[in-house]
């Protein structure tokens, strides 16, 4: 009995947070991964991805608004998110092994020992969303950029440790730079700072 509650605490205190910090890794590399794939093979349907920003023109024929079409970005969100979360449920269990050594945390004989197998089986959440950004480029240009945010909650079940790790990616979806007239004055004044 002694020597088992003995193996159950050094199970618990060393090899417990490595086999979950390198669980935690594999998650994040594999949801990534998914992401990124995803992403890009929604992106290359040119059917959509055009028909994100729509242009309107003033009389002289010049871009004076662009506005997005909620529809395609809704069609492109719900896309992304239903492919990254079938990809997850596609997932088979992934078997990795690590060395015994590595598993105890060992600096000495880090990599050696027999290698220990596991198995993880993972879950997760999708979550996506569009962010707008406006900049300055030069004094009659506005930069207007938007981007798609995923984050996917994923956990990961293995007979050792259960542990749960967000993935985010932000990916450059549309880019326009909206050129307006110059003004006929432009002055640049610096900002005073109180001291």
């Amino acid at each position: 009995m002694f020597f088992a509650l003995l193996t159950y605490y050094y199970v618990e205190v060393s090899i417990k947070p490595t086999l979950a910090s390198i669980c935690e890794v594999k998650a994040k590399v594999i949801a990534t991964q998914i992401i990124n794939d995803t992403v890009r093979e929604e992106l290359n349907k040119d059917a959509l991805k055009e028909q994100i920003l729509i242009p309107t023109y003033d009389r002289e024929g010049k871009v004076n608004m662009i506005r997005t079409d909620a529809m395609v970005m809704n069609t492109i969100s719900s896309n992304i998110a239903r492919n990254v979360q079938q990809k997850i449920v596609d997932l088979k269990n992934q078997t990795f092994s690590i060395p015994l050594f590595t598993a105890l945390d060992s600096q000495l004989l880090a990599g050696k020992g027999p290698r220990l197998k596991f198995t993880i089986l993972h879950q997760g959440s999708v979550l996506v969303d569009f962010v707008t950004e406006f900049a300055e480029s030069g004094i009659n240009q506005t930069r207007y950029k938007i981007y798609i945010t995923v984050d996917v909650e994923i956990s990961v079940l293995s007979p050792v440790t259960t542990s749960s790790t967000t993935v985010g990616s932000n990916v450059l979806i549309a880019e326009v730079v909206i050129v307006g007239d110059v003004p006929d004055s432009y002055m640049n004044l610096p900002s005073l700072k109180n001291e």
